[in-house]
């Protein structure tokens, strides 16, 4: 018997021994409902007061992801209090009873670490979870959606949206589902009590999203009715990565992050119709139809979207903007959209390409965003990794160096003008970029894996946070970074919500 033979044998063998023992049946490992684990996005609430935070159970140790709300004003509290040093550099993460628990990081003692289950759950009631909800592995983008009527001059949507109080809801793309999973936020909470997360009609503590909260196919993939009295069901296309809301028109775009051209509508963008008709909340999101990928496939044919982008420039409707996976390009994406018919609620809508393509001057792949400061458009590149100022469409006029696999743009003024920040996942960095020379200004580590920003500029007694928090998938925590120009720690994390750690608890 030969040694590769040998090899196989043992290997069989060590398998047929183990599946008696764990069976073919198992209902799998329920996922904590009070830690953070591969966090993907976040968004804050309307009061300022919450963070949301998906979880995306990367590892699929769990049987599924998670959503979380922290309490961002126990942790501005929490940075006030005194604590001692924490007694060792990597500290194991301790699930001690004597919460809250926080302590200085050993190498950096301007950084407080915190266990995040102090700020998770109702205040007083330390570590208990109950109130999230768990949704499906391997979560992407996630959007704040308000009840609001489209701001179209079309009268037909006057006719058929009233402005009225309503919930506001999360939407989530979700890749292991390959659903627009969303959820309704009921209430607005408290600073000590969060607001009541619904996907479910269970009506249990941490219950799983059911199918009235997950849209993952269409009747049709035409606007209008099919004649057909039993239509094709068509499904959302793999990979929803990317979110855009355009409240002008009441849609909202998901782009898919791969595809091929052999797979019809895969890699492109799918349309949903998220406008409130009459008075009532927010009705289900109704999958209008996958459209193609706007951009020139690659030599393999290769397509998708990396990034989308809502854009007002001052005067009435919403831009959004796809940047491309797999060819350096930006493309603007149009569509015709009138209001509903009165008659059953259908709109009439089309999408496609429309307007100037930003095509980078570096021979490359990939963009992974882009940003509008007064006349100029901003485009990040990731191969080879770049920030390329634009004059216009056809004109770039500058090319800023980055790190290695930039991965996420965002822009905020935090009172001294407008600045861009590239997240950078492979380095565990910031870069910091003053658009108005252009030039790079800061960079700072803010841990393993940042994977996008949430700006904080919420009023406490009439003093603003002025902080952002840093979505860090490898560390498994959020990232405090202190944005106060002139502070002894400006640009710098301040505080740890989780203790850093590459795997979950």
């Amino acid at each position: 018997m030969n040694r590769a033979k040998a090899h196989a044998l043992v290997l069989l063998a060590a398998a047929s021994a183990w599946l008696p023992a764990c069976g073919l049946n198992q209902a799998g490992v329920d996922p904590p409902e009070d830690t953070i684990a591969f966090p993907a996005s976040a968004v804050m609430d309307s009061s300022g007061d919450w963070l949301f935070v998906t979880n995306s159970n990367a590892d699929l140790r769990y049987n599924d992801g998670t959503l979380v709300a922290l309490s961002l004003a126990r942790a501005s509290d929490d940075r006030k209090k005194s604590w001692g040093p924490c007694d060792r550099v990597s500290h194991p993460n301790p699930r001690t009873d004597e919460l809250p628990f926080c302590c200085w990081d050993t190498l950096d003692r301007s950084a407080l670490n915190c266990d995040e289950r102090a700020y998770i759950g109702p205040a007083g009631d330390i570590g208990n979870g109950a109130g999230n909800i768990r949704i499906g592995s391997f979560a992407a983008a996630m959007l704040l959606q308000h009840r609001q009527c489209p701001t179209t001059t079309d009268p037909a949507c006057a006719e058929l949206c009233e402005e009225a109080p309503g919930h506001d809801r999360l939407l989530i793309g979700v890749r292991g589902d390959t659903s627009l999973t969303f959820v309704d936020i009921i209430g607005a909470g408290t600073p000590e009590t969060p607001p009541t997360l619904d996907c479910s009609s269970e009506g249990e503590e941490f219950s799983s999203c059911d199918d009235d909260h997950r849209v993952n196919k269409t009747g049709s993939a035409l606007a209008a009715p099919s004649a057909d009295p039993m239509p094709p069901e068509v499904p959302l296309p793999d990979e929803p990565y990317a979110l855009a809301l355009d409240d002008t028109n009441g849609l909202l775009y998901i782009g898919h992050l791969t595809g091929n051209t052999a797979r019809p509508f895969t890699g492109g963008f799918s349309l949903f119709d998220v406008m409130p008709i009459g008075s009532d909340e927010l009705g289900k999101p109704r999958l209008i139809a996958p459209f193609p990928s706007p951009f020139t496939p690659s030599s393999l044919g290769s397509v998708g979207v990396s990034a989308l982008k809502s854009y007002k420039n001052g005067r009435p409707g919403t831009n959004i903007y796809a940047s491309s996976r797999f060819v350096p390009q930006v493309a603007p994406l149009g569509v015709t959209a009138v209001c509903p018919q009165v008659q059953g609620n259908i709109r009439e809508i089309a999408a496609f390409p429309n307007g100037d393509f930003y095509t980078s001057p570096l021979t490359g792949t990939e963009t992974r965003g882009i940003e509008f400061v007064g006349d100029r458009a901003f485009v990040l590149q990731r191969t080879p990794p770049a920030l390329i100022s634009f004059l216009d469409p056809y004109t770039p006029s500058e090319v800023l160096e980055t790190c290695s696999s930039p991965t996420f743009l965002d822009q905020h003024d935090n009172g001294v003008g407008p600045r861009l920040f590239v997240s950078c996942f492979a380095d565990g960095e910031i870069y910091v970029f003053d658009p108005a020379v252009p030039q790079l200004v800061r960079t700072f580590i803010v841990g393993r894996g940042p994977a996008g920003l949430v700006f904080d500029d919420t009023e406490v007694d009439g003093v603003k946070r002025n902080v952002a928090y840093s979505v860090n998938f490898g560390d498994n925590d959020i990232a405090v970074i202190d944005l106060k120009p002139g502070s002894p720690t400006e640009y710098h994390v301040i505080q740890r919500i989780g203790f850093p750690r590459t795997t979950p608890r």
